[in-house]
């Protein structure tokens, strides 16, 4: 596999893994509920009655599931192993230009939207109050002009955003074709599209 089909696997096996934590952890597949019916105590005439609470879905045990989520550890700790290696025969570091470009995006999106903010004039209307020969406060209105400038460079501003935009085009096809080309040493014992009880069935071989 590929170093794109070895990330998604990854997720495969974290996917895997939280669905064995939830299956264990859930009270009715804990614990086993028997229920006696003590009859007799109340009507000699009637036997008593021992009722195993049966869980109304299906589940694997928990010992099974436990003992598959070890299995999954190995798995985990085997692909990530595998990783590291691929990502060694890159000629650059490939989490460092995944992590820089995310950033390029970030900031391009950024001063993206600040370059929407443009300069306008417009007129409010203010509120104040005096006091009239009468001697009483009463309000008086008037006109407030309001002008607005640009506090950036807007010319300098769109030339970094094009170069970082470009700059990042550039590094992700280099992680693309690093992704697509690495190989990864790693036999998957699943098939990625597989779902839980697909996978619990085949380990348990039931």
């Amino acid at each position: 596999m590929n170093l794109k089909e070895s990330f998604r696997y990854q997720s495969f096996i974290d996917n895997l893994m939280n669905s064995a934590a939830y299956s264990i952890q859930a009270r009715e597949h804990s614990l086993k509920i028997v229920k006696t019916h003590n009859r007799n105590a109340a009507n000699p005439e009637a036997e008593n009655i021992t009722e195993d609470v049966v869980c109304p879905d299906i589940f694997y045990p928990n010992d099974e599931v436990i003992d598959f989520m070890k299995f999954l550890v190995i798995e985990k700790e085997r692909l990530s192993t595998a990783i590291g290696n691929a990502k060694k025969s890159i000629d650059f570091d490939l989490d460092a230009a995944i992590e820089t470009n995310q950033q390029r995006q970030r900031m391009a999106s950024a001063i993206k939207t600040m370059l929407r903010y443009t300069p306008s004039n417009k007129t409010e209307i203010g509120k104040d109050y005096k006091f009239n020969a009468e001697g009483n406060q009463t309000a008086y209105f008037y006109n407030v002009d309001v002008s607005t400038t640009e506090a950036f460079n807007r010319a300098e501003s769109k030339a970094t955003m094009k170069s970082i935009i470009a700059e990042a085009d550039e590094i992700s096809t280099k992680i693309d074709s690093a992704m697509i080309n690495t190989v990864v040493n790693y036999t998957p014992p699943y098939d990625v599209n597989d779902s839980f009880d697909d996978v619990m069935a085949e380990y348990t071989g039931k």
